[in-house]
C-alpha cells in the first residue's frame, strides 16, 4: 500500500473520530520508525491528540522505535524476542512515561504466554483479555496492569465477549477501544452501548449487574487517561488540565425527556448520543 493511500486513510479516520466526539486516540502503529513518522507528519496540523505506540520490525530497531514513539504496541507477546525484552527492560527505567502494550487472549487463553507477561513485568496495558479467568484478572490487578476492552471487535470476529462482570466485581479500572478500524466504526458511544447490553444479557443476577452509564463514560475518559498515564493532563475537566472536550446539544429531539437530572443524564448521554448531537 502506498504512503498516499495510508495518509488518506489516516485523515479520514481522524475526521470520523472527531465527528463521533473522540478528541484523543491511541494508535498501534505498524511498520517501525517509518510508520511512526508517517503518522506524526500526517497529523502535525490536526486538532486531535494522539499517543503513538510503535512496533519494531526486529530486535535491532526496538530502541529507535521506542525512543521516537510514545511507547510500543505488540500484536502479541510472542513477538518481542528475548533480546528485545532485555533492551526494553533497561529502556523503561530510563523513559518512565513511555507505555508498552500488547494484545492478549483475544482468540483464546494461552497460559504460558500470560505467565510470561506477568513474570517479565514489562507490559503496562493489555488489549482484549477476552478469555481471561478470574484468577488471571486477579494477577493483572496485582501487577497494576491496565486493560482495554474491545467488545464490538470481539463480536465482529466472533471470538467471544470480555469478562466485564468479573472485571467489575474486582474493581479493575478498564477502558474501551474500537481496535480494528477496518472492521469497526470508530464510535465509542456504540462501544459503550454494546458492552452494556451484552453484559446485561450475560449477568446471572440482573440486580447485581453494577455496570452503570457513569462507569461506561469513565471507561472512555477518566479511566482511559489514567490507564495510559495521561491523567494529569487529560480525561476530565479539572483545573490545570487541557480543555479537551466536546459539547452535546441536549435540545436535540433524541435527548428529549420530561426530566433530566444528575441521575438520568448519564444513561441519556450513553444510550442516545449520535454524531449529529456533537
Amino acid at each position: 500500500i502506498s504512503s498516499e493511500i495510508k495518509i488518506e486513510g489516516i485523515k479520514k479516520a481522524v475526521l470520523e473520530m472527531l465527528a463521533n466526539g473522540i478528541t484523543f486516540f491511541v494508535d498501534f502503529r505498524e511498520n517501525g520508525l517509518e510508520g511512526v513518522d508517517l503518522l506524526k507528519e500526517t497529523l502535525k496540523n490536526s486538532p486531535i491528540n494522539k499517543l503513538i505506540l510503535g512496533r519494531d520490525n526486529n530486535s535491532v530497531d526496538v530502541e529507535t522505535v521506542f525512543k521516537n514513539a510514545d511507547g510500543l504496541g505488540f500484536a502479541s507477546y510472542k513477538h518481542p524476542s528475548p533480546k528485545s525484552k532485555e533492551k526494553l527492560s533497561s529502556l523503561k527505567k530510563e523513559y518512565l512515561k513511555k507505555i508498552i502494550a500488547c494484545h492478549d487472549a483475544e482468540l483464546s487463553r494461552n497460559e504460558p504466554l500470560f505467565n510470561e507477561i506477568i513474570n517479565d513485568d514489562l507490559i503496562d496495558v493489555i488489549i482484549h483479555g477476552t478469555h481471561y479467568t478470574r484468577e488471571d484478572l486477579e494477577r493483572i490487578k496485582g501487577r497494576n496492569i491496565s486493560i482495554v476492552l474491545c467488545p464490538r471487535c470481539n463480536g465482529y470476529f466472533g471470538v467471544g465477549f470480555p469478562p466485564i462482570n468479573e472485571i467489575n466485581s474486582l474493581n479493575i479500572p478498564v477502558s474501551l477501544g474500537t481496535d480494528n478500524v477496518m472492521a469497526n466504526t470508530i464510535d465509542l458511544f456504540e462501544e459503550m452501548r454494546y458492552l452494556y447490553r451484552i453484559s446485561r444479557v450475560l449477568s446471572i443476577d440482573k440486580s447485581k449487574n453494577n455496570l452503570s452509564s457513569k462507569d461506561l463514560l469513565k471507561m472512555v475518559s477518566v479511566n482511559a487517561a489514567k490507564n495510559f498515564g495521561l491523567e494529569k493532563e487529560f480525561g476530565s475537566i479539572s483545573e490545570g488540565k487541557y480543555a479537551d472536550f466536546f459539547l452535546l446539544n441536549l435540545s436535540d429531539p433524541n435527548y428529549y425527556s420530561y426530566k433530566i437530572d444528575n441521575k438520568s443524564i448519564y444513561p441519556i448521554i450513553v444510550q442516545r448520543t449520535k454524531s449529529e448531537n456533537i
